[in-house]
């Protein structure tokens, strides 16, 4: 089977649950960041905020929304809801969070092969605040362990694209995977899609990610991480900049819709405009968009609009995954 998106990425169970600012502020956390932390802390927020902990997923699931995560397990979700097929490269631990991953990952038709192995599968507290903002308390687990032995090799090279996320670069295992991944994927035809997934970890990884850059086919990445990537202080000097290290850019910018840069005049993307209840899993709808209509006969203009629709849905709703029937909603947009 070929698949048109491959990706690796954190496999983290989302826990979901709306906060105000002033809740933020009490328990220590930096609205709008994603910060590393340990399960005893995510245990802590959770049951000062809800009363609950992760030791029963039936009482968590009761008062939070959860799911499995992690940003390119989003995209790839999304490739799939779309009607497109993706698989995913991740690490899960023979746990209960382990089981609910897999069997969440599966029913939404994504291939997944979910090698499970001892230790404590990865949990992410995301807290929506009334702005739509998301802030996010990541326990790693073991997602970001992933090892040769986790990729499924046969569907890296019968895949169109191979899709990095940025965040998995904090684990030293998981960066030599994907170069690894990375050298399979050129010898095989294979292009390369990577996110930069947020500033803060453009701060951690910037020399890696610009050495990365030329061995990438597309990159995605918001005005704030385009910027911080190319030290420049706007989107056309951000894009102008990052153009000459990689090919092909999709730069998202809010409200202001996104820029498309394949080697030519930038393609200005309108937004679709909603009112926002929760950023997050914008992005990564937004790649899930953009990576299905290229991946699917349709043209930059149409596969921009694609992905400008999905991501407005997802925002739209809680929660990273849209809850309504997006194919339909694409039909218009392939006839353009």
């Amino acid at each position: 089977m070929k698949l048109d998106v491959y990706a690796f990425g954190s496999a983290l169970v989302d826990v979901q649950l709306s906060v105000t600012d002033k809740v933020l502020e009490d328990i220590g956390a930096v609205k709008g960041n994603m910060a590393l932390t340990e399960r005893s802390r995510q245990e802590d927020v959770l049951r000062r905020l809800m009363g609950a902990d992760l030791s029963c997923l039936d009482s968590l699931a009761a008062k939070a929304n959860m799911a499995a995560g992690g940003s390119a397990a989003n995209t790839v979700f999304g490739v799939a809801q779309l009607g497109g097929s993706a698989g995913l490269c991740g690490k899960v631990a023979d746990d209960a969070f382990g089981n609910f991953y897999i069997k969440n990952m599966l029913q939404s038709g994504v291939v997944f092969t979910g090698r499970r192995v001892t230790g404590m599968t990865g949990t992410c507290i995301i807290l929506i605040s009334d702005d739509a903002q998301r802030t996010m308390l990541t326990c790693l687990g073991v997602s970001s362990e992933i090892d040769y032995y986790d990729i499924d090799v046969a569907q890296l090279k019968n895949s169109r694209y191979l899709y990095l996320e940025g965040y998995l670069f904090d684990s030293p295992v998981a960066t030599q995977t994907m170069l690894h991944a990375i050298d399979t994927a050129k010898k095989h035809g294979v292009k390369i899609a990577f996110t930069a997934s947020d500033a803060f970890c453009i701060a951690r990884h910037k020399d890696t990610f610009l050495k990365l850059l030329p061995q990438i086919d597309l990159l995605f990445c918001n005005a704030q991480e385009a910027c911080a990537l190319s030290d420049t202080g706007t989107n056309n000097e951000a894009l102008k900049a990052l153009a000459a290290m990689c090919p092909a850019i999709a730069l998202t910018d809010g409200c202001n819709g996104s820029l498309l840069h394949f080697g030519g005049e930038p393609l200005h993307v309108k937004p679709c405009t909603v009112s926002a209840v929760d950023t997050t899993g914008a992005g990564d709808s937004y790649a899930a968009g953009l990576l299905y209509g290229l991946t699917n006969g349709c043209s930059l203009a149409e596969s921009g609009a694609i992905a400008s629709l999905f991501s407005s849905r997802v925002v739209a709703q809680l929660g990273p995954r849209f809850n309504g029937d997006i194919r339909s909603e694409i039909v218009p947009l392939k006839k353009q």
